[in-house]
């Protein structure tokens, strides 16, 4: 891969990228709003625009198979091909191939032509719709279909010596004062987006008029009407739109680096503000007043520093319909993709982590719940199924639902199969409600389908779903009802860098708990403490609550005396934590474990007080499979 800047190629990347990403659901849509000329103009200025881009930094594989896709959408919004299943799967696939030559550009590497068969297949939609000669372009579009002129390029094109004529002449303008004033007002190394494009529009327009007579078009004393290439002599203001008239720039894009070390600041400055409001207690008088003032300002700032690290979700769902539809298709299934709530911001981080358990819920939905189109029918159903993805805020979490109307989970089936598969006894199983059932499905080994596909029946899936969110602080939860769908609803905190927490002390230590997690706080009396199986249980309200005596857990060796029960709450499941001492709530901001702590079982991180000491960060679900494993 020739060598190139790596800013400019992380500009490639990130534009790239996001018109790629919006390609999945755009394509979607597509089928069911085929002679949408809006949609087909988007996609095509997709591709255009990718393959553009990749013409640049001279990557070829990927030009060629950009420019192979565009032909067909051309063809498309010149009403010269109709969408069908046979262009569907070609296109998706050419998608799959962009996205994976892009990942091997981000990885400074050569990415790997396409395979011929999916070359051909573009080519052959062309062949066997198209008229034998090539078409002219339609007069209000920028691209036309393959022609074969004297120069060896497609007219739809300009050639790499032509587009570097064009930026070094631009150049040169601005360097000689060759521009309008106003221009002057633009970015010194870069030309607008519109400029961009209008300069390709002109070039297409003078070239056009170039072949039948000489250009008399361009209004410039040194103008040659011969000249073969007459856009190179066509200064940039004679193109370009007013610069009055385009949008100021309100944005500029930050490495997320830079955006990760100020969370690390901000979050130093949150507990340098935490020991001087414990400080300020003391104080008092002015100085109160001013610690006060900086907690005001801190909290601020801390809320603007993560508002700047938020994305929407939508980032992560664009790439749902594309998937379903292709699990579906795999299946011979039908599917209909709706997203609700696609601008909802929650950290960058949240939205990466949220990416794989989404892919195996909606994979789970489509292979398990969505029924065959015949059965559907059968049962007054729409052939295709309908597949929701939603997200709300929720206070300071994040509530993401996916919901289908497929044939939804027999609770009796759940059963016979826990048994089989020697996850619960029988006894156990019979006494679970219709709503246990359910949490069923999460348990590691667990699935409901008899034959093992690539798809399913290995018993993995939603058991790592579950795990990874409660790794996130967050819940996981099922509700279904046989024959008309199901819906799985996650709950994570908005951000993972400060977290709300309970502070507690468990013999000479103090802990913080995860306040999302925490549902209420009695005092424990230690005669009603009982033991049922291999737990202690205490009870409350009606049930016998399963304690983890936190004291012990940190190895204390006095525990007489008044101590209290924090009783946390794990998915739809409760247990209680036995702990000397409950301090309050405080806004703990999440440090790494240093080595010799890293991958201890019950602790997620820790955090610094407001007294200066280090308290570890319980990770509720590891203390509790831990606990578990011993009694």
């Amino acid at each position: 891969m020739p060598a190139v800047d790596d800013e400019i190629r992380a500009d490639f990347l990130m534009e790239a990228g996001d018109l790629i990403e919006n390609l999945g659901g755009q394509l979607v849509e597509l089928e069911s709003r085929p002679d949408d000329s809006d949609l087909l103009n988007a996609i095509f200025r997709a591709f255009h625009t990718v393959k553009g881009g990749a013409g640049f930094l001279a990557i070829t594989p990927l030009v060629e198979l950009c420019h192979a896709t565009e032909d067909v959408f051309n063809a498309l919004r010149n009403g010269k091909r109709s969408v069908d299943a046979a262009l569907m799967d070609a296109v998706l696939q050419a998608v799959d191939q962009v996205q994976a030559m892009m990942a091997s550009v981000a990885g400074n590497q050569v990415p790997q032509p396409a395979p011929p068969a999916l070359i051909q297949t573009l080519h052959g939609l062309l062949a066997a719709h198209a008229p034998v000669a090539p078409p002219v372009a339609a007069p209000v579009e920028k691209k036309k279909k393959k022609a074969k002129p004297a120069p060896p390029v497609d007219p739809d094109a300009i050639s790499e010596d032509e587009f570097e004529a064009l930026l070094d002449q631009m150049a040169a303008d601005k360097k000689s004062g060759n521009v309008a004033p106003d221009a002057a007002k633009s970015s010194d190394d870069a030309i607008s987006e519109d400029e961009f494009e209008a300069l390709l529009d002109q070039m297409a327009a003078e070239k056009k008029s170039a072949s039948p007579a000489p250009a008399t078009a361009v209004a410039h004393p040194s103008a040659k009407p011969s000249h073969p290439e007459p856009a190179r002599k066509a200064p940039a203001t004679n193109v370009a739109p007013p610069p009055a008239s385009a949008p100021a720039e309100t944005s500029v894009r930050v490495d997320t680096v830079k955006l990760d070390r100020m969370m690390n600041l901000v979050g130093e400055l949150v507990l340098v503000r935490n020991r001087l409001k414990a400080l300020a207690t003391e104080a008092g008088g002015e100085v109160g007043r001013a610690v006060r003032e900086l907690d005001f300002i801190t909290r601020g700032l801390q809320g603007a520093v993560m508002q700047v690290r938020m994305q929407p979700i939508g980032k992560v769902f664009s790439r749902f319909p594309k998937l379903a539809r292709d699990v579906a298709r795999g299946l011979g299934k039908q599917v209909e993709v709706t997203l609700i709530g696609q601008d909802t911001d929650l950290d960058k981080n949240l939205v990466e982590a949220l990416a794989d358990p989404l892919v195996h819920m909606v994979r789970n939905s489509v292979d398990h719940g969505i029924e065959m189109p015949e059965l559907r029918i059968a049962r007054g159903k729409p052939a295709a199924g309908q597949l929701k993805l939603e997200a709300r805020q929720e206070g300071d979490h994040i509530r993401i639902t996916v919901r289908d109307d497929g044939g939804g989970i027999d609770p009796e089936r759940v059963r016979t199969k826990v048994v089989e598969k020697k996850l619960m006894d029988a006894a156990s199983a019979a006494r679970l409600s219709h709503e246990e059932c359910l949490q069923l499905i999460f348990l590691p080994g667990f699935s409901t389908k008899d034959q093992v596909s690539d798809l399913s029946g290995r018993g993995v899936g939603m058991d790592v779903v579950k795990q990874r969110i409660l790794s996130l602080n967050g819940s996981a939860t099922i509700e279904s009802q046989a024959g008309q769908g199901s819906a799985v609803h996650l709950r994570v905190p908005l951000t993972l860098a400060i977290l709300p927490a309970l502070m507690i002390d468990a013999g000479e230590r103090q802990f913080a708990l995860p306040l999302a997690m925490v549902a209420d706080v009695f005092a424990l009396d230690p005669s009603a403490v009982r033991k049922v199986g291999h737990w202690n249980v205490a009870p409350l309200k009606r049930e016998n609550l399963r304690l983890i005596d936190l004291e012990l857990w940190a190895g204390a060796t006095d525990i007489s005396g008044t101590r209290h029960v924090v009783v946390v709450m794990l998915g739809e499941e409760r247990f209680g934590l036995i702990v000397r001492q409950v301090r309050g709530r405080e806004e703990v901001v999440i440090k790494p474990l240093g080595a010799t702590l890293r991958g201890l079982a019950g602790v997620a991180g820790a955090t610094v007080t407001p007294q200066g000491r280090v308290a570890l960060i319980v990770d509720v679900p590891g203390l509790v499979q831990t606990h578990a494993k011993s009694v």
